[in-house]
């Protein structure tokens, strides 16, 4: 199959595409024949290295998917032509499998149907960016009419944060550069926008605090802490500029009942949860922006567009 490699950590240029790799190896799984995968923020950090490493190598890095089942066990949910989308491990480093590949094999508890609308083509940028979002907002236990704040609401994780917001009933605030602040609100339908480059957060909002915070930068959790109801929570997405010390001790204060809850948000797959989502993609709900498109034989040209930064949506990978 066709596959993208790396043998050592380093810059775009390691990633290797080989046409007659080795098929993954079922073992109980299902196997999918994938039609798009995408590349995150967190596939560049652990290309290059600064997320940790693989504990061996060659490794094919990658987690989203979105394609058809292949073959499957005859007790699995899953049957041969099934539209599938799954957040699989790949994008762990303790496993040499990934989904920059033709084929996957997916843990039946990952995956989720596609729902009739949603376009196996470009379903592979859905999986980690919505699942991360929606467990971010499950960590606060968020209820209607609440108000959430959405840092770099315009990128992968963010833009879906703010729908899926919306789609619970919250009142949305969402941060954005100039280029993005407009988009934000008549796109993905936030009640108000903060372009950060003309306004502070914490001045604007120091007396109409949030109940949620929703946070993917790094060195922002004091930023995030300030505009925080005493009883609200922060919801914070791991990234390689994570300042762990710091939630601890935000979180050790809450627990002396000094202030909001913390949470680090490491996604975990979960079909269920993805099932979810993709029916609101389907309902229009929640829509995925795609950035871009680029072949699975150009994957070293997609790392260096999401390690520019500023990527509006998702840069998603076609694989034939």
């Amino acid at each position: 199959m066709q596959a993208v490699v790396i043998h050592r950590h380093g810059p775009p240029e390691v990633l290797e595409f080989i046409t007659d790799y080795p098929l993954p190896t079922r073992a109980g799984r299902v196997l999918v024949r994938l039609r798009s995968s995408s590349v995150n923020p967190s596939d560049a950090g652990i290309c290059e290295g600064f997320m940790g490493g693989p504990l061996k190598f060659p490794k094919i890095l990658g987690g989203d998917l979105a394609g058809i089942v292949e073959e499957a066990d005859a007790s699995s949910k899953f049957k041969k032509g099934d539209a599938v989308a799954a957040l699989a491990p790949g994008y762990y480093t303790d496993t040499q499998e990934g989904t920059y590949a033709q084929y996957a094999a997916v843990e039946e508890d990952h995956l989720a149907r596609l729902p009739e609308g949603v376009s196996v083509d470009t379903a592979g940028g859905v999986p980690l960016v919505a699942l991360t979002a929606w467990q971010a907002l499950m960590a606060a236990s968020p209820h209607q009419g609440q108000r959430l704040l959405v840092f770099a609401a315009s990128g992968g994780v963010g833009h879906i944060a703010v729908q899926l917001g919306k789609a619970l009933g919250l009142y949305v605030v969402g941060v954005a550069g100039p280029s993005n602040a407009a988009w934000v609100k008549e796109h993905l339908g936030a009640d108000e926008v903060v372009d950060y480059s003309k306004q502070d957060v914490t001045e604007l909002y120091a007396k109409n605090p949030f109940d949620i915070v929703v946070d993917s930068l790094a060195d922002n959790i004091g930023k995030s802490i300030s505009v925080l109801k005493p009883n609200g929570h922060h919801s914070h997405i791991m990234n390689s500029g994570t300042n762990k010390e710091a939630l601890d001790k935000v979180q050790d204060q809450h627990k002396q009942g000094k202030g909001p809850s913390t949470s680090l948000i490491f996604v975990k797959p979960n079909g269920a949860q993805l099932a979810e989502i993709l029916e609101l993609i389907a309902a229009g709900k929640v829509k995925l922006e795609v950035a871009k498109v680029f072949p699975l034989s150009d994957v070293a040209e997609a790392h260096r567009q999401v390690k520019a930064g500023h990527t509006r949506g998702k840069v998603v990978l076609s694989i034939p």
